[in-house]
């Protein structure tokens, strides 16, 4: 299901007994060492090998000890007996921009296109196989309103009960006129100068504007027509609404059929329409996510957000209040919060970026980075930017295979039966060597014990309950992370190494 694959092997899950066909595993404080004569207190060396640890240095045993009744803290004998376990099982919750601004032009077509394209390929990719995935849009928009209106108050023509109609506006002088419509207002108490107005901001048609006080010429702004007003309600701020699936999680096969139609189903029937209230949205895949726990506890789950926009309603600069939070700093504590990362156990949030290259990408990036950093608890998480000159489908598929192989790094089963929890060690291996990570000594769901040495930890604590999985401390996981083609071994049968 991975597309680097992440190996986890158990040793000796079923037989801790010694055996002649045993391994001498490295021992942390040393490398090198082979089966053969001779053993050392920083690792075991074979017939002519050399060990380039520290003998010694203290452990005061060979992380090779066994259960045999006639082994001893330095024969370096352990069970060779292998069994292939699998990451704990993923749900993702793609919580997909569907807003107005995705059907904005790429290089290959629009944002929205590209970014559906994207999507199903990923869907039907083998190496998606076994992922749990669901869907929803955002924003919600509310059918009885219409996508647009003309006039200021209720306007309950157009808005019926979502109303009034917000109308994009900028200061301008009570007789002057101007083509610089920015910053926008909602009222003259926004705005300074003399005699300052917030007034209607008119079409000129070719991305051109134009704006007049109440007492400029009649001429001023010949040719432009009132720029259209959005109902204040339309868009959908409820988190609870966020937190129902416009496509249930379901596993995916690794062909077009099953869960992956359904999904393509979903996309197609969709038409990008609205704003970005992503704080409202973010919240509420976050209860999904929690739902979905408490009813599959044995699963992972984490939210990707794909978005082209930052925070924001109709009027850029005053967001309606009922889409609270809507700024970065907002979005990003939700994030972090006890129904996100910091949460028992966490749900990480993934942030994949499309935007136009240049400015728009470079501010993106700076936002976005703020949000993956909070949602991941990682300090060097980042967003994944696609600027729209890219082969944007190429680009965003790549990215949801990276979110893939990152989500699952960092927690993996335990068997079911005849694990001696005293007996457990954790190591990774990259192209550096092998390192052992220690056992951060408090067990539970929320890793209380770590700290930046990293380390793992149980998700129950074994003197009450049993534990069904191993979870890396945030340092230790970032370090998995960061080097995907790195191996992760669970070794069974030998005494528990802890960080401490």
């Amino acid at each position: 299901m991975m597309t680097k694959t992440r190996s986890v092997v158990l040793l000796g899950a079923l037989l801790f007994g010694c055996s002649q066909a045993g391994i001498r595993p490295t021992d942390p404080t040393g490398t090198g060492g082979t089966s053969g004569a001779g053993n050392s207190g920083g690792g075991t060396t074979g017939s002519g090998g050399t060990n380039s640890g520290s003998a010694g240095t203290g452990l005061g045993f060979d992380a090779s000890f066994d259960l045999g009744g006639g082994d001893t803290r330095v024969d370096g004998i352990c069970s060779a007996d292998k069994t292939a376990a699998q990451p704990v099982p993923l749900d993702l919750y793609v919580l997909m921009d569907a807003s107005l601004s995705m059907n904005e032009a790429t290089s290959t077509g629009t944002k929205w296109g590209d970014v559906r394209t994207a999507m199903k390929m990923f869907f039907e990719s083998q190496s998606s196989a076994g992922l749990g995935v669901g869907l929803k849009f955002f924003p919600g928009v509310q059918s009885t309103a219409n996508a647009t209106c003309s006039s200021d108050g209720p306007d309950t023509a157009a808005c019926g009960a979502y109303g009034p109609c917000d109308r994009r506006k900028t200061c301008v002088g009570s007789a002057q006129s101007t083509t610089a419509v920015s910053p926008l207002c909602v009222s003259a108490t926004t705005c300074t100068g003399t005699s300052p107005t917030c007034s209607l901001i008119k079409d000129c048609t070719g991305g051109n504007y134009c704006a007049a006080g109440p007492t400029a010429p009649a001429t001023a702004c010949t040719g432009c027509n009132d720029f259209p007003g959005y109902c204040h309600l339309r868009d959908r701020c409820d988190a609870a609404y966020y937190a129902m699936p416009d496509v249930a999680i379901g596993l995916l096969d690794g062909t077009t059929g099953g869960q992956a139609a359904m999904l393509k189903t979903s996309l197609d029937g969709k038409s990008p329409a609205g704003y970005t209230p992503t704080g409202p949205a973010l919240a509420g895949a976050l209860m999904f996510a929690r739902q979905r726990i408490a009813s599959m506890p044995t699963h992972r789950v984490a939210v990707v957000l794909v978005t082209d926009g930052l925070p924001g309603g109709f009027i850029p600069g005053f967001p309606p209040a009922e889409c609270a939070p809507s700024d970065i700093a907002g979005i990003s504590a939700l994030a972090s919060g006890a129904m996100g990362a910091g949460g028992a156990p966490p749900v990480p949030t993934f942030v994949i970026g499309v935007f136009a290259p240049g400015v728009a990408a470079q501010t993106a990036q700076t936002n976005l980075d703020m949000l993956a950093k909070a949602g991941q608890n990682s300090t060097t998480a980042t967003a994944v930017i696609i600027d729209t000159g890219q082969n944007v489908a190429n680009a965003l598929q790549n990215a949801l295979k990276a979110v893939q192989s990152k989500a699952i790094a960092c927690e993996y089963k335990l068997p079911t039966g005849g694990v001696d929890f005293k007996q457990v060690n954790v190591s990774f291996t990259n192209a550096s060597g092998s390192t052992t990570i220690g056992h951060a000594t408090i067990d539970g769901t929320d890793g209380a014990g770590c700290d930046a040495r990293g380390g793992w930890y149980y998700d129950k604590d074994p003197a009450t309950g049993t534990p069904t999985k191993i979870t890396a401390c945030p340092a230790s996981c970032s370090m998995f992370q960061t080097d995907l083609n790195g191996t992760v071994d669970v070794v069974l049968g030998c005494p528990t190494i802890d960080v401490d």
